[in-house]
Parts: structure tokens; C-alpha cells; sequence
């Protein structure tokens, strides 16, 4: 998946390789970078409300690739106003010529 996102320095443009992977309830990851603060084992619903209206506590790549899980798994409903605005948004990637 590509996406753009402006930065200080002016517009970002990454793509993301996303694969589903299933790993044990009882896994506890590890921070081996720093990246990120803490995690979170939270139910798909929760996760997906969170996006809705809390979108301000995801980073936008990490979004995106949650987005995506949920679509793509039917956890977001497509008679939903915005799925087929969402979903034609994940699929179109990073303008061309970026």
C-alpha cells in the first residue's frame, strides 16, 4: 500500500508491504527500537471505534494498515456511508511521479 503525508520537509510519499500474520494470545511483544511507547492487545471493534473517533492516537501508517485489516476482514459494514470512499482511498496509493 502507498500513501503521501506532508512533513516539514514537504510531502512524504512510503509504501507499506502489509501481511496478516496470527500470533498466540499469550505473545507479549518487544520494543526493540523505540519506536513505539507501549502495546496494546485490544478487540477488533474496539480498534476499529478507535479510528473513528480517535484517530488522533494513531500514526498514519499504522491507520492505514488497521484500516485496510479491518476492510478487507469485514469488520467495517459496506452499506457504511464512507466504505466505498474508504476503500477506493486505500487503493489508490501514492500520486504518480512520486
Amino acid at each position: 500500500m502507498a500513501y503521501c503525508v506532508a512533513a516539514r520537509r514537504g510531502l512524504s510519499t512510503k509504501t507499506l508491504a502489509v501481511f496478516d500474520l496470527e500470533l498466540p494470545e499469550d505473545l507479549v511483544p518487544l520494543n526493540g527500537d523505540g519506536e513505539v511507547e507501549s502495546f496494546e492487545l485490544v478487540p477488533i471493534d474496539e480498534a476499529v471505534d478507535s479510528l473513528r473517533y480517535e484517530l488522533f492516537k494513531w500514526k498514519p501508517n499504522s491507520a492505514l494498515v488497521m484500516l485496510d485489516f479491518a476492510l478487507r476482514h469485514g469488520h467495517v459494514d459496506p452499506d457504511d456511508d464512507e466504505y466505498l470512499a474508504v476503500a477506493a482511498a486505500l487503493n489508490q496509493g501514492a500520486p504518480s511521479g512520486y
